[in-house]
């Protein structure tokens, strides 16, 4: 990167389990590796993750450094990033979800991504290297006229590491023959309504012992999750879908262990974590191919080209029963989740700081 020994991150929330938060503390595990200083600040900090970071408040005081913005919306630290003479700009881009996704359910946090789509041309042009975390978004930032390296995401095995919850997972397979499962924010992007039809065919037609679990949390989309619980009673199935809300990563694991088959009907995603934490765990995987899901999920699971809820509820149904073709399922997501080991992450890594003397480029004829 340079002779500067100190890589520092900016992110505006060190959040409890997501995408962002789990790449932001691999990467910093990383770059301690290789020998770097490497602190994190942030705007906000989840109490399970109390001293991880570091006021952003801070910044200023820590010398020359290169300096990391993990990107996605607009945030204080935008500013900081643009004005920063302290050695190299790395801008990580994780995706900007389109406002329209929010307009009747979130005006401020609309306000917030229009916010961001203005900043980010003017910070890739600040930046001596973009890295984007899928292909799907190394393109949209191709599409405005830059060069980004991509970083895929990881299973992060010490995210994992503490066994899981016991008493959830007994639950949870008491609770049905058949569980399915859903890990994720409930935001309107996420199109969870689709997966609310899918399994209401799938309870009433295919099989009664069933129940859905959506676990995520609804901060700043609580109209959207009050309107999949009106829908839910509408379709008669209110009694069999859960939304247990925020779960540590021993319930969360435990969910993944308990359930019979993942679920994912979103039509926006950067990337999408819980696709390849659902396979790490072998769990079978249904997913619709949008935005980055595709790449996600590769040979691992089963992409859909269409929403037809009642075919949904029948593969749900063919993936739940053991037999060869689940299991055929849940070993190709075990060999796809191989490809975002920490361990190839952190080689990647390494491969991306060593190349300090190679400068952003502008796609050209690309």
């Amino acid at each position: 990167m340079s002779t500067t020994r100190a890589i520092h991150q900016l992110v505006h929330t060190l959040s409890y389990g997501d995408a962002i938060s789990t790449e932001v503390l691999a990467l910093q595990r990383t770059l301690r590796g290789l020998g770097f200083a490497s602190d994190v600040f942030a705007i906000g900090e989840h109490a399970r993750l109390r001293g991880r970071s570091r006021p952003y408040g801070e910044i200023g005081s820590v010398g020359d450094a290169g300096l990391i913005l993990h990107y996605s919306l607009g945030s204080p630290l935008n500013g900081i990033y643009a004005s920063w003479k302290g050695g190299r700009k790395i801008l990580v881009y994780h995706n900007i979800t389109p406002a329209r996704w929010f307009n009747g359910v979130n005006g401020r946090v609309a306000r917030d991504i229009e916010h961001g789509l203005r900043d980010l041309p003017g910070l890739c042009a600040a930046s001596d290297a973009l890295w984007a975390d899928s292909p799907f978004n190394a393109d949209e930032l191709s599409q405005m006229g830059h060069r980004a390296e991509v970083l895929d995401l990881l299973v992060d095995p010490e995210r994992w590491e503490r066994p899981r919850n016991e008493e959830i997972f007994r639950a949870v397979r008491a609770s049905a023959g058949v569980n399915v499962l859903h890990v994720g924010r409930l935001a309107p992007n996420k199109c969870v309504e689709d997966i609310l039809k899918s399994f209401h065919f799938f309870h009433r037609h295919i099989c009664a012992d069933s129940r859905l679990w959506l676990v995520g949390i609804d901060t700043d989309t609580e109209l959207y999750s009050f309107s999949l619980r009106e829908m839910a009673a509408r379709l008669g199935i209110g009694h069999v879908v859960e939304l247990p809300g925020c779960m540590s990563d021993e319930g969360v694991r435990a969910m993944y262990e308990a359930a019979s088959v993942y679920v994912c009907m979103s039509e926006h995603e950067g990337f999408c974590l819980p696709l390849i934490e659902a396979m790490h765990f072998g769990l079978p995987v249904v997913a619709f191919a949008a935005g980055a899901v595709g790449h996600t999920v590769g040979d691992g699971g089963v992409v859909l080209r269409e929403k037809r809820h009642a075919d949904v509820a029948q593969l749900i149904g063919m993936l739940s029963a053991e037999g060869s073709l689940r299991q055929r399922v849940v070993d190709a997501g075990r060999r796809r989740v191989e490809f975002f080991s920490y361990e190839r992450f952190s080689a990647r890594v390494a491969d991306l700081v060593s190349r300090g003397s190679d400068e952003r480029r502008k796609v050209q004829g690309a």
